[in-house]
């Protein structure tokens, strides 16, 4: 009976009101976000705007219009330019009561701070539990905060977007965080990587010199190092995403070790025990089309400890053929007008969950 009447509901993307119009950013068609909680998500989504410049928009509606959530989450994102234009530092959360879904849509500038699997994560441990329980403001509220907590971590991140972005890995298997004006003062080419490439050799003999006998430690082999190695950093090594290198004095034996990570392992970072040991497996819900994303599903699982996630992320659509007329059709979908928020767009990043 409950879900016959949200679908009577179903709310199309151009008609779901927009709350920037009366200065808020929460719309609740669904009515399920207690006055008081939406008063103080409210305050709470201001203060991330003027402190940080990114916008949060929360949104729940009874029925997605016949829609794939996600589908619907990322039309309405970029119908509504959630974030600022350039940066596109927006953040849209999405709740369809009647497929009991949760999406949350971000924008290109903050997928590197918000990625697929952190808000994955997030949304199993704080959300969905609570939802399941139908206490629904207490996790929009939980989820909202930590997503709070991790934008105020990085606010120059968080507030260039797009614009903030090149990462280089280290010889020694660090990263060197380089925004792209600093790449540009560097030289920006074969020049500019060249010098970083000369400070990075000094640096990587520079830690490998005792700081107490000050001369050079010799790496140990691979039998002499695994003593020096937790069971992490030997898994790591046994499956091949990392190679540890670990120098020893041979005076005082102070040890050091040093990761060079296999970027082409097929393994990650594990968001639970931290070490580079996350498979990813990607399964095909819903194919893409020329008109509209496709949804793959995500299933993650940890070599190292008991860390497995599952969640949603869309796909682009695919390229319209060429043609002369190919420039003057749009759809309504895609049009980032009739809303006051910045000007911001998604190519579908984040993820969604099921309670």
């Amino acid at each position: 009976m409950l879900l016959c009447t949200l679908g009577a509901w179903a709310i199309p993307v151009g008609d779901v009101p927009n709350p920037r119009r009366r200065d808020a950013w929460i719309t609740d068609l669904a009515d399920v976000l207690p006055p008081d909680v939406e008063a103080s998500l409210d305050v709470r989504l201001a203060a991330i705007e003027r402190d940080l410049g990114a916008e949060v928009a929360v949104v729940t509606v009874p029925s997605a219009d016949g829609e794939v959530p996600k589908a619907y989450a990322t039309a309405l994102f970029n119908r509504w330019g959630i974030g600022k234009r350039g940066a596109n530092n927006g953040l849209l959360v999405l709740l369809v009561m009647d497929a009991r879904r949760l999406e949350m849509e971000t924008g290109y500038g903050l997928e590197p701070v918000l990625p697929d699997s952190w808000l994955g994560g997030m949304q199993q441990r704080l959300m969905v539990p609570a939802f399941k329980e139908g206490r629904f403001g207490d996790g929009v509220v939980a989820g909202v905060e930590a997503v709070d907590v991790r934008l105020r971590a990085s606010p120059d991140a968080v507030r260039e977007g797009t614009r903030s972005v090149v990462d280089l890995p280290t010889p020694g298997g660090g990263r060197w965080p380089v925004t792209a004006g600093q790449l540009a003062l560097a030289g920006g080419g074969t020049l500019g990587l060249f010098g970083l490439g000369v400070a990075a050799r000094r640096r990587w003999i520079r830690q490998r010199t005792c700081p107490t006998c000050e001369i050079f430690m010799p790496m140990l082999s691979e039998a002499e190092e695994d003593a020096h190695l937790d069971s992490g950093q030997q898994k790591e090594e046994a499956i091949g995403s990392v190679d540890w290198q670990v120098h020893e004095c041979p005076q005082c034996h102070h040890v050091r070790s040093f990761a060079r990570n296999r970027w082409f392992s097929g393994y990650s970072a594990c968001p639970k025990c931290k070490r580079r040991t996350r498979s990813t497996s990607t399964r095909t819900l819903q194919s893409a089309t020329q008109y509209s994303g496709g949804l793959e599903q995500i299933d993650e699982k940890c070599a190292n400890c008991s860390y497995s996630a599952s969640y949603t992320r869309s796909t682009p659509p695919l390229p319209p053929p060429s043609s002369d007329s190919s420039s003057s059709s749009s759809s309504s979908y895609g049009s980032s007008s009739g809303g006051s928020f910045g000007g911001g767009s998604s190519g579908g990043g984040g993820a969604g969950s099921s309670w």
